[in-house]
């Protein structure tokens, strides 16, 4: 082989190189970005089911107007997606903590308001 044939082959071995770790690259970052999404839905389903229980009765397991009481329900304390846990509840509001499945460092903290509206979101890691 000639120089010019090697030099090309060197040339094309180091494009594919870069191009691997460019794919690679942008492959973390969609997949952080779709876990993100995936826990954010998880607390919006968890809202929804606090603002069932703050309105019902007692006698229909609900907190009859307060979120006293409230347990998240067993599908969404652990999933694919993250571990959620309440860190506050109050008669009035909730705070939730999501800790994602695939790194331990990126968590979403949100407050669940009477209307199960979830908002003041603060997020971790590289969720951020």
């Amino acid at each position: 082989m000639g120089q010019s044939q090697l030099l090309i082959i060197g040339v094309s071995v180091l494009l594919i190189g870069i191009a691997i770790l460019v794919g690679v690259g942008y492959f973390h970052s969609s997949d952080t970005d779709a876990n993100k999404k995936a826990m954010i839905n998880d607390i919006n389903q968890i809202a929804h089911a606090s603002a069932i229980y703050y309105s019902r009765p007692p006698a229909l397991q609900g907190g009859n107007n307060s979120f006293l009481g409230f347990e998240i329900p067993a599908g969404f304390r652990s999933n694919l997606n993250g571990e959620y846990v309440t860190l506050a509840v109050s008669p009035s509001s909730i705070q939730v903590l999501g800790k994602s499945a695939r790194d331990s460092n990126n968590t979403i903290v949100a407050h669940i308001d009477t209307y199960g509206k979830a908002s003041n979101w603060t997020f971790t890691g590289d969720f951020r």
